[in-house]
């Protein structure tokens, strides 16, 4: 089941980060639609149910503060990442589009697109790419 989870986290990472595209393209066009921003929330949220989950029962997130101690997590780049740098930026990220989800509904488009662009800024920093050394996972699951 984890295995099925992470495949999915990880193709969901390309449904947000299209919708967030979509979102901002649309927003600066004056083309701006509810739905795209209700889509992209429904996929941040879903993401962040199985990511949180992925964190907690799995082997590369909470499991290493508890075996190694904050302090030994913290010194190793590749823990923090998966401890604490991926998590706090993708939960920081889904703020964003929520917030600007809730302003683009009540009609403040500049306020939205300023928060979707910082949560597409947020989540292209804290994906782990194939480029990214110790941390790189495949574009696309079972690659």
């Amino acid at each position: 089941m984890y295995t099925v989870l992470l495949y999915l986290h990880s193709i969901l990472r390309w449904i947000i980060l299209a919708l967030l595209v979509i979102n901002i393209i649309k927003i600066a066009t004056g083309n701006s639609k509810i739905k795209y921003s209700k889509w992209l929330l429904i996929a941040a949220h879903t993401t962040l149910l199985i990511g949180l989950y992925q964190y907690f029962a799995g082997g590369s997130g909470y499991a290493l503060i508890q075996q190694n101690g904050m302090a030994a997590v913290m010194k190793d780049a590749t823990m923090r990442f998966w401890a604490v740098e991926h998590i706090s930026g993708m939960i920081v990220s889904i703020a964003f589009i929520t917030i600007a989800h809730v302003s683009l509904k009540g009609g403040n488009t500049k306020k939205a697109n300023m928060f979707f662009v910082l949560a597409l800024i947020l989540i292209l920093a804290v994906v782990p790419w194939p480029f990214r050394d110790a941390v790189g996972r495949p574009l696309l699951p079972g690659m």
